[in-house]
């Protein structure tokens, strides 16, 4: 395991886990892992980069064009989040399904929701790994060497000192050899790439070239955002809190970032994806929130079996959809969601599948 630093912390009142957590924990409010949104500023950069270098699936064909749309319900549940008119963007979309995240083989699979917005202000978001509001994406993969040699031929950049591989002294909740680099994306969004051996157990298809992922976010105090986490979310979201400072030079190293950090990490139910927060010791207080259409920005989605049931949290919190209405808005006849800013910027989407009701009907011509 990484090594911890010798001051220790009493037992965090949000921990829920005497051990991290390594089993997929049944489905209840929430149903499971959707998407990690992620707004990009060139969606064909961001598909070649996850699809064809990489290895992810995608939802479609692979030459489909890729066309903008005015979209009436996406402006509508995103509108308190653009510092502008919501309603003057157009946007073009892109699933890409990552292999290993589905409960069983076959499943509905976690994806990367990658959203390019054009027609209202935007500024590229690069925080420094350490910022509160940073994230970013863990993949396994199967050939750690081969997948990065794939990124290096096409001059990606790679944040860890010296460019190669670094071996990880370990990580909790994971077992076997961790060789680990990290990697940023065309918006500079980081990827951490990892390999484990012997690989971990997968749903991902024998030929798959990923197989899992994990969801890592920066907070500025760990134990609100746990409490805030699982208060929306619902009990399923269990957290193991680090007991004491992580960290070691070869972490220093993959990240090329120095400092000791607590970790907290919960299974979002119904899927295997650990959701990590992590809270450096000495971070910067003043980080910058971005706005959503911001390319380098991301949230992440929980599929939920009702948003009524979500919304009466976040109104009880105090909190506030970015829709004007705070509630869900209909995105299609069946499809409800809604966002909601966690303390650091990060948003956390929810979203469930109910009926429309029907309008109406308009009273009999006299």
């Amino acid at each position: 395991m990484l090594l911890a630093a010798p001051v220790a912390f009493a037992q965090s009142t949000c921990a829920t886990l005497e051990a991290p957590p390594a089993a997929i924990v049944p489905a209840g409010d929430t149903l499971r892992a959707g998407h990690l949104g992620r707004e990009v500023g060139d969606l064909p950069d961001i598909v070649h980069f996850y699809s064809d270098l990489i290895g992810l699936g995608m939802v479609g064909p692979r030459t489909a064009p890729l066309r903008f749309m005015v979209s009436h319900p996406l402006a509508e549940f995103a509108e308190l989040g653009e510092d502008a008119n919501a309603y003057d963007s157009v946007s073009r979309v892109s699933l890409l399904p990552i292999p290993g995240t589905a409960a069983t083989a076959g499943g509905p699979q976690m994806t990367i929701e990658a959203i390019e917005i054009k027609g209202i202000r935007s500024r590229p978001y690069r925080p420094a790994l350490s910022d509160p509001g940073a994230s970013y994406l863990k993949l396994i993969v199967r050939d750690l060497d081969a997948t990065l040699a794939v990124l290096k031929s096409e001059r990606t950049p790679v944040i860890t000192v010296g460019g190669n591989p670094v071996e990880l002294s370990g990580w909790p909740g994971m077992t076997g050899q961790i060789r680990a680099v990290f990697v940023r994306d065309p918006d500079g969004y980081p990827v951490e790439l990892m390999q484990v051996t012997p690989a971990p157990p997968s749903t991902a298809p024998a030929d798959s070239k990923v197989l899992g992922a994990r969801v890592a976010v920066v907070v500025d105090n760990l134990e609100a955002t746990c409490r805030m986490y699982r208060r929306l979310v619902g009990p399923g979201l269990q957290f193991w809190v680090s007991p004491a400072l992580l960290g070691d030079e070869s972490y220093e190293k993959l990240t090329d970032n120095a400092g000791r950090f607590r970790l907290a990490v919960a299974m979002v139910p119904g899927s295997p994806v650990p959701l990590e927060l992590i809270e450096y010791a000495n971070h910067n207080k003043h980080f910058k929130h971005a706005y959503i259409q911001d390319p380098g920005t991301a949230h992440f989605l929980f599929m939920t079996k009702d948003d009524d049931v979500i919304i009466r949290r976040i109104r009880a919190a105090h909190l506030h959809t970015l829709s004007r209405s705070n509630a869900p808005v209909y995105l299609s006849s069946t499809v409800r969601s809604m966002f909601v800013p966690d303390p650091q910027g990060f948003w956390l989407e929810f979203m469930d599948r109910v009926a429309k009701p029907a309008a109406p009907a308009a009273p009999p011509a006299k």
